[in-house]
């Protein structure tokens, strides 16, 4: 049996639902300014290369970061109303 009310599962599951999106969004605030760092890393010309990782590799690995982002984004998205509707948990 549930002992659980259905007001309480909604609340936990919207409350969690939007901590999450919240988090989501923090993390695309801070890839992007991840980027405004990566190219400030940008050597002028003619000079030594002086960092451990290469830009193009920096770059790279950014935009692998914001694609992955984006499609998380887009599948919490699409499940959106059964978060919203049930409590839930990471496990």
């Amino acid at each position: 049996m549930d002992m659980v009310p259905e007001m309480v599962k909604s609340w936990t599951g919207r409350s969690r639902y939007e901590a999450l999106m919240g988090n989501v969004q923090g993390l695309a605030l801070m890839l992007d300014a991840a980027k405004s760092l990566i190219n400030a890393c940008e050597p002028p010309p003619g000079a030594l290369y002086q960092f451990a990782a290469r830009i193009e590799d920096l770059e790279d690995a950014h935009k692998q970061a914001v694609e992955t982002l984006r499609a998380f984004h887009t599948r919490v998205k699409t499940y959106e109303a059964d978060l919203l509707a049930k409590p839930w948990k990471v496990g």
